[in-house]
């Protein structure tokens, strides 16, 4: 055990006789560069705030961050050794990574596009800043107990820039329908994870490792997970919905959160008896895996069509294809994406996130040319819509796996004790916690 432990130690940064070890160092620099730069270019917003608005607001921002903090936290507890880190760093990154959207996407939305000379915070900036945490766990889940805590803050903090350019080109330039981040939020976050595996996952860290799976008690919580996700999904694709800057005027914000709200709540009817459908189909019995993750896939895939006017039954339709896609997924492309090019996806982000992502991206490209006239109001790009989707996928999934692959790079390069962490060392929290012992994380089986 004390060899275990100072290898933790070395991995996390250092030698525990020293006062400061990597990984307190990294997080207190990037701790005092935020604090600086909130202090130089931020201010609150001089706007009137109304207490109408406020409680709206927070209410949309308090079901993100439940969906940020304790959704995808539970979610991923699954791992049965890991469930301290998976629940521990995913509050700790998001943090991080909220504090630092604040900053970047704020000097993006305001400094860059309108000129400002400082960032003016507001709750729907606190809300859209939730968003990019929201892509940054998604990246978290392709790479799950095969990094340690200081790579992970390193790739996560720079996911943060790419995230807020893209979704500036995408949504701003090139005005691509994605009010509930189908394609900027999940689409970017699994892409750019799953390229940072490709780079920082070891040999030996894939399906078959003994500590890469579940007991009935994590199946548990991580179900947990599932069901805040799965009641909160439709205030994720509708929280910015009614914020006059979000969407064009004459297009009637009340009205187009209500399409949000009923959309994504009859995909995601749609979706989670798909998936228990199609688990039976396939396996003879119910896969817990497919029930946490594919139930949820119809919130993704409705979210860049969420606030048009369409068919409900088109809405449940969108839920249904993305249940079964995700479980197939999950079924037959994971393990063959991991035997042919070595693509080792902790959390099946791919299925979940990644192919509904861009399903979603599709899906508001037909609508805009099936329903057009009854959403011309919110398609800047007019009759033109449906190929301004396509270049917004495009865009995005060069942005994220381009991006994601130079990442990882970089943190693997700047942290060379990577190879120190062996394979018998991952998917483990004892590593990294000194509440779990080694006994705890030992297999029966050995």
């Amino acid at each position: 055990m004390a060899s275990e432990n100072g290898l933790a130690s070395s991995l996390l940064g250092g030698n525990r006789p020293k006062s400061r070890n990597l990984f307190a160092t990294s997080t207190s620099a990037i701790l005092a560069v935020l604090l600086v730069l909130l202090a130089v270019f931020t201010k609150y917003t001089e706007k009137h705030q109304s207490d109408d608005d406020v409680q709206r607001f927070y209410t949309w921002y308090l079901h993100v961050a439940i969906m940020i903090f304790v959704g995808f936290g539970f979610l991923m507890t699954f791992l049965e050794h890991y469930s301290y880190s998976a629940l521990g760093l995913n509050f700790f990154c998001s943090c991080i990574v909220i504090l630092e959207a604040l900053l970047v996407i704020g000097a993006v939305q305001q400094m860059w596009i309108k000129g400002h000379k400082k960032i003016w915070l507001d709750l729907p900036l606190m809300i859209d800043s939730a968003f990019c945490a929201g892509a940054a766990m998604i990246t978290f889940g392709a790479i799950l107990g095969k990094v340690s805590p200081t790579q992970l803050t390193y790739l996560l903090v720079l996911e943060v820039p790419l995230y807020a350019i893209n979704q500036h080109l995408v949504v701003d330039k090139l005005n691509a329908l994605d009010v509930g981040g189908s394609i900027t939020i999940h689409a970017f976050g699994a892409y750019y994870g799953l390229a940072a595996s490709m780079v920082l996952s070891i040999s030996g860290s894939g399906a078959d490792h003994h500590k890469n799976g579940a007991s009935y008690t994590s199946d548990m919580t991580a179900m947990i997970g599932t069901i805040f996700l799965w009641l909160f999904w439709p205030s994720f694709n509708g929280a910015l919905a009614s914020d006059p800057a979000a969407i064009m005027p004459e297009a009637g914000g009340g009205q187009r959160q209500f399409f949000c709200v009923m959309n994504t709540i009859l995909a995601l009817l749609g979706a989670a008896i798909a998936a228990f459908a199609s688990s039976a189909a396939f396996n003879g019995k119910f896969n817990m895996v497919h029930i946490q993750n594919a139930t949820l896939a119809g919130g993704v895939a409705i979210g860049s069509a969420a606030n048009l006017s369409f068919s409900p039954a088109g809405a449940v339709a969108v839920g249904v294809i993305a249940g079964i896609l995700s479980t197939m997924g999950f079924r037959h492309l994971t393990p063959m994406l991991e035997s042919r090019i070595g693509l080792r996806d902790t959390c099946g982000v791919h299925n979940l996130h990644g192919m509904p992502g861009l399903l979603g991206g599709l899906t508001a490209a037909l609508i805009s040319v099936t329903s057009y006239g009854s959403n011309k109001g919110v398609m800047p790009a007019g009759h033109h819509q449906a190929v301004y989707q396509i270049f917004g996928i495009l865009v995005t999934l060069g942005m994220a796996i381009g991006g994601g692959l130079l990442a990882a790079t970089a943190v693997k390069t700047v942290t060379p004790s990577l190879h120190k962490l062996q394979a018998e060392h991952l998917f483990d929290d004892s590593m990294w916690w000194d509440e779990i012992e080694e006994e705890e994380t030992v297999p029966s089986s050995l």
